[in-house]
């Protein structure tokens, strides 16, 4: 039999393909159109036995799509003779693979490639020959327009608007423009409650179990199956996602991954610190100071070690540092005192339990390095328990007192005096602008000879070195106005959250986590004889506080036997 007469005997293959590239406006383009012409067109030369397969919305790069892929079978498995598409494209825009199947899997299982308005069938050898240029003109159209629709996704990212697909849980899309995000009612509440857990201390995990015992669902759409499992199945990946987004505090993130290549289905992450965040593009379900928080407190949180047997709850894990080399100090746990049988009561004798912690430089390369800075837990705790107390006391004793201090103090930390700050910019701005003008007048007398060369570039480049330096200057000094604008803001929470504590009796991870950004614990010293370690204590919104008249604890004097006693400032 024939090669001709094979291929008459199998079975036609009309295949259509359209990409949300392609625009779904293109009304040559659709896949109505593609039939009919894909059908009148084997009709017309006497192949009535065709079957259509259709890729609808699938990206010409990417040759995995359910259509071809079940055409290749069918070819595979001799039932194509021809197979026929539109155009070149249609088949795919790589120019690589498209080449591959025409070249030589086509050819190899005999099966005969028509492209229509391309003029390509691989009965005419002459017009083969042109075919694999044509691939690299499609492979560049496919470069060309997935560049432009990334750059039209990037600017509209860009001005605060999403452009992804699912929302963030707790948010949804405005009805009335589907670039804005809006508050869900229904599952905003979780993610503040999520912010709050967090605020309090709580671990990811420790959130995550919550969850799943309260059984609070992962999303708003209940899936079609008879079991929920999965409906509540909370980790603490999706915690920790969650408690990184910076969605949630009414920011708009530009993006996460970068796409290794345009043929490439593999993604780069883009580190943390990198991202690209619009700020106040949405109503915000966590305030930007709270989310700020949440993630000092995730960054200062230690990695779990192996092998640790201390019974001692660390507190203070990851607020506590050296105040010399500025490493974090690590508890250390031991059992003092004499063990075995008192011998007149025969009772088996129990070692006292002692924590304390040490510098973590001075634990690991010894004293040449750093010194122990040692303090024992329970004498920390106790200082930072009066310390808190003391001064929730005096917030609630003389608010507005409190705060003139506080602003005070915020005031003298960025050494801003608002008056002469806005003059030394308005001098800087007209500074600027004289030289750009003498910038002018020097280009004028060189053009006209008056300059040489030699004395122009030096005279210019004396010029905008000093335009450098007042640029920066005005950047540091807008730095400073605007850290004068949120210092009201920062003090009146400070204020807020120490009120809380007025009547606190005892630590716990929510208190620290709410108050204490980092504790800073001195060198031991030997001063007028006696032994004195100082404790700064750094709080959250304000910094270290001011030693005031109201006979705050800030140093200790170490006494015979255990631990220190405290000495008032």
């Amino acid at each position: 039999m024939s090669r001709k007469k094979q291929v008459n005997l199998k079975i036609t293959a009309l295949y259509c393909r359209i990409s949300l590239d392609d625009g779904g406006d293109n009304e040559s383009m659709s896949i109505s159109n593609q039939k009919i012409m894909l059908r009148d067109f084997a009709e017309k030369n006497g192949m009535f036995q065709y079957e259509y397969y259709v890729d609808d919305g699938y990206t010409g790069r990417n040759f995995n799509r359910p259509a071809f892929q079940r055409m290749i079978a069918d070819i595979e498995a001799g039932k194509i003779g021809c197979v026929i598409t539109k155009d070149l494209s249609r088949l795919g825009r790589n120019y690589i693979e498209a080449g591959s199947y025409i070249e030589i899997f086509f050819p190899k299982h005999n099966v005969r490639y028509i492209a229509i308005t391309d003029g390509v069938d691989s009965l005419t050898r002459q017009e083969m020959d042109i075919t694999p240029f044509k691939n690299i003109l499609n492979d560049m159209y496919s470069r060309d327009i997935s560049k432009k629709v990334l750059a039209g996704r990037m600017t509209r990212s860009r001005q605060g608007k999403f452009c992804g697909g699912q929302p963030p849980l707790g948010l949804m899309r405005d009805p009335e423009d589907r670039g804005h995000l809006i508050l869900d009612p229904e599952t905003a509440p979780v993610i503040r409650k999520i912010y709050d857990l967090a605020l309090d201390g709580w671990g990811c995990m420790r959130i995550a179990k919550q969850l799943m015992e309260d059984k609070v669902p992962i999303t708003r759409v209940k899936g079609n199956t008879a079991c929920d499992v999965n409906y509540y199945a909370w980790g603490g990946a999706r915690i920790s996602h969650i408690l990184r987004n910076p969605f949630y505090k009414g920011a708009h993130l530009v993006c996460r991954t970068h796409q290794k290549g345009i043929r490439s289905n593999t993604y780069d992450i883009i580190p943390r610190e990198d991202w690209e965040i619009i700020e106040d593009c949405h109503e915000a379900i966590i305030s930007p100071e709270e989310w700020e928080q949440v993630q000092e407190i995730i960054d200062r949180r230690p990695t779990i070690m192996k092998g640790n047997s201390c019974p001692f709850y660390n507190l203070f894990h990851g607020i506590i540092y050296c105040a010399t080399c500025g490493k974090s100090m690590q508890v250390r746990y031991e059992k003092v005192g004499r063990t075995g049988k008192n011998r007149f009561t025969g009772e088996q004798r129990e070692p006292i339990d002692k924590a304390y912690y040490i510098c973590q430089t001075y634990n690991r390369l010894g004293k040449n390095a750093c010194t122990s800075h040692k303090i024992e837990a329970r004498d920390l705790y106790n200082l930072v328990l009066k310390d808190i107390q003391e001064l929730a006391k005096t917030a609630l004793k003389d608010a507005d007192a409190f705060y003139q201090r506080l602003s005070s103090r915020m005031e003298r930390r960025y050494l801003l005096d608002a008056s002469q700050t806005q003059k030394e910019c308005q001098r800087l701005e007209s500074r600027n602008r004289e030289i750009d003008e003498m910038f002018l007048s020097l280009y004028t007398d060189k053009a006209k000879g008056i300059l040489t060369e030699q004395r122009f570039m030096k005279l210019t480049a004396t010029l905008e070195q000093e335009q450098e330096v007042n640029q920066k200057r005005l950047q540091d000094l807008m730095l400073m106005m605007r850290h004068s604008d949120e210092q009201e803001n920062e003090v009146r929470t400070f204020i807020k959250e120490i009120r809380r504590y007025a009547a606190i009796e005892e630590l716990d991870e929510a208190v620290l986590n709410r108050l204490i950004s980092k504790i800073l614990v001195g060198e031991v010293k030997k001063i007028d004889g006696q032994k004195m370690q100082e404790v700064r204590i750094v709080y959250n919104f304000v910094g270290e506080m001011p030693l005031w008249n109201i006979s705050r604890v800030k140093s200790w004097r170490c006494a015979t036997g255990r631990g220190f006693t405290k000495s008032t400032s």
